[in-house]
């Protein structure tokens, strides 16, 4: 059962990649349209730096559990690399449950933050008009993706085949 929720969610954790590849995609050329409209002497877009705020906000919490899943974040492993076998995976282990308990909490104060702002009918007020309940429901989704994908790293490095890389 549990390699199926592995397999679900690596899908999830690509759409999610995907789309926050899209993002900054989109991000990257509508500041570039607004600079070469600018350039032209015509009058510039408005919404480009508060569809930028957003858009870094969609790509790190939306491209995080992509990238732990992927092990491509920053990993700085000259401590681990003198440790025995055994040693690192209980480390690593250690680390995950205290990510996963971390992220946990940051989901349930996110979720919260969001369920306010959504009763309130709290809005933005910049260029765009939005609802900020928008806006924070991506943090507890993206967290909660964190906190499952430092699980089934447990649950890999338990269960599977011994990670050349497991960190």
């Amino acid at each position: 059962m549990i390699s199926s929720i592995d397999k679900g969610m690596g899908r999830v954790c690509d759409a999610f990649g995907v789309a926050a590849s899209l993002v900054v995609a989109f991000l990257a050329l509508s500041v570039g349209a607004e600079v070469a409209v600018r350039n032209l002497g015509l009058p510039a877009f408005g919404w480009t730096l508060e569809m930028c705020e957003y858009g870094l906000l969609v790509v790190t919490f939306l491209g995080a559990p992509w990238v732990l899943r992927r092990h491509e974040h920053i990993s700085v492993d000259v401590f681990t690399r003198a440790l025995r076998p055994r040693t690192l995976r209980v480390l690593l282990t250690i680390s995950d449950v205290v990510a996963a308990t971390t992220c946990v909490i940051l989901a349930v104060y996110a979720a919260e933050a969001a369920h306010e702002a959504f009763l309130k009918g709290s809005l933005l007020f910049k260029y765009l008009v939005i609802p900020q309940w928008i806006i924070l429901s991506v943090m507890p989704l993206g967290v909660t993706l964190l906190a499952i994908e430092f699980l089934l790293r447990i649950w890999r490095r338990f269960a599977g085949p011994q990670e050349v890389n497991p960190a």
